[in-house]
């Protein structure tokens, strides 16, 4: 295992030959394995958060394999959980798959398959047999998040990671931030998502205690001074909420939410103040909450969010009331989405008092319902490839209008909004002047999409800008 390769090679930076839009960074295939030839490892595992990010661990994976032939390297996450099938047969580099959350069913694996036993009966394992793909039923998810270990930071290089300083949400203050989540699973169940899936639509959670003490640790032992709290669903259970930040509120960070919260959550807005209240108490400086669309019908009926619009409205003012930021979630570009529709989402993203936003282009996720609309009706954009996947390019076909255009829609209402803004609060102005001072750049960056002295930005040629499509 080779756990500081990005890390070390953070700052080198390759554009890819064939798209200069997409870029590798970290260590070079031929550095990684290297560093493998000092480990002599018995077993390579390879996992990639993003859809995006899977070229490259193909890539690492192929060379791996080229020095290593007799190592099994097995891969995990989401992307492979969902195209398990196609990787074996398209990426010969690869012996093994295990879908799904795999703390249990990797550990089962290791043990079985160097202790000679029989490792086929391993659930969620998908492997060849003969010349056929068998793939074994998963684990039931694990609701005792408690009896997890704890993250091994001390095999991370931490001082490293704090040296770049560019978490999930990069508005850093000091550059020494810990992350952590504290519950998976996700009761609902949105077409373009594929959480509920990978991690169930069961709300299982730390107990406030073991997330203190968690917390505690990161602070003593590695100094972090602010805290990025990593759920799709912190505000489930707005008790646990208010006893989390009871628990770590005089340990003095700085806490933002970037994954999002859901915003009629309690549906009691009194009691959602006073979670707000503790949020505030205990360090929370912002969180977002992702809304979508602007159109009630679409955002329930079609996109099966069940978020109630007038909730949000008040949720900006709650959060406000209590000292808090709100970052808003949107998306254009759905499969067939009309003018009339997108402009619902324009102009709700317009009235709505959050204080950032990122409009994103949506995307067809594998194992989502979405990916199956797009590929039954023929939606991909040509040349589209699944590994390449942001939210800044249109790899949907749009339904009246070009994807050239659709892009310029996306980023000039990122653009709008986030100048908008940035100017609305004291906090917010605060924010952008350290992010300032830090001397790094949002700049083309879906989610922090702004410029601080109202300057025109300047954006990269994406996926579908080459000419227009309709779709036929």
């Amino acid at each position: 295992m080779c756990l500081d390769a990005v890390v070390e090679g953070y700052d080198h930076v390759v554009e890819l030959e064939d798209d200069p839009n997409f870029i590798k960074y970290g260590l070079s295939d031929k550095d990684i394995v290297e560093r493998l030839r000092d480990f002599k490892p018995d077993l390579v595992g390879i996992t990639s958060l993003f859809s995006s990010m899977t070229e490259c661990a193909f890539s690492i994976a192929d060379s791996i394999k080229g020095s290593f032939p007799h190592v099994p390297i097995i891969m995990g996450g989401n992307h492979a959980s969902n195209t398990a099938d196609w990787i074996l047969k398209e990426i010969p580099y690869i012996d093994f798959i295990i879908k799904g959350e795999s703390e249990y069913n990797l550990l089962e694996f290791v043990d079985k398959y160097f202790g000679l036993e029989d490792y086929t009966n391993v659930p969620g394992l998908v492997r060849y047999e003969g010349n056929r793909i068998v793939t074994n039923s998963g684990r039931p998810f694990n609701k005792q998040l408690d009896d997890l270990p704890d993250p091994a930071f001390h095999l991370f290089p931490m001082e490293r990671y704090f040296e770049i300083a560019m978490p999930h949400n990069p508005f850093v203050i000091s550059g020494r931030v810990g992350s952590i989540m504290t519950s998976r699973g996700c009761p609902e169940h949105c077409y373009f998502c594929t959480s509920p899936d990978y991690t169930g639509t069961a709300f299982r959670a730390m107990s406030p205690e073991r997330v203190a003490r968690q917390v505690k640790d990161m602070v003593e032992q590695n100094d972090i001074k602010e805290l990025q709290i990593l759920d799709d669903n912190f505000t489930v259970n707005y008790k646990r909420v208010i006893a989390i930040c009871d628990g770590i509120k005089d340990l003095g960070l700085r806490i933002t939410l970037p994954n999002a919260i859901r915003a009629d959550m309690p549906m009691n807005r009194k009691k959602r103040f006073v979670m707000y209240q503790a949020m505030k108490s205990a360090g929370v400086e912002q969180f977002g909450v992702s809304v979508e669309h602007g159109d009630q019908d679409f955002l329930n009926k079609v996109t099966r969010k069940r978020l109630d619009l007038d909730e949000v409205m008040a949720t900006c003012d709650l959060a406000h009331e209590a000292g808090l930021l709100v970052h808003a979630n949107f998306m254009i570009g759905f499969p067939f989405e009309t003018s009339e529709l997108r402009q619902k989402t324009i102009d709700f993203a317009k009235t709505l008092d959050a204080d950032s936003f990122s409009v994103s282009i949506t995307q067809p996720l594998p194992g989502t319902p979405i990916w199956d609309i797009v590929k039954d009706n023929n939606l991909f954009m040509p040349n589209f490839k699944v590994t390449r996947m942001t939210y800044v390019n249109v790899n949907i076909i749009p339904e009246d209008i070009s994807p050239k255009k659709l892009k310029e829609t996306a980023e000039n209402l990122n653009r709008e909004l986030n100048e908008l803004g940035q100017n609305k609060r004291q906090a917010t102005i605060d924010k952008y002047k350290s992010f300032n001072k830090s001397g790094k750049s949002a700049d083309g960056d879906r989610k922090y999409h702004f410029d601080t002295e109202i300057k025109p930005l300047k954006f990269t040629q994406g996926i579908g800008e080459q000419s227009e499509f309709s779709r036929s």
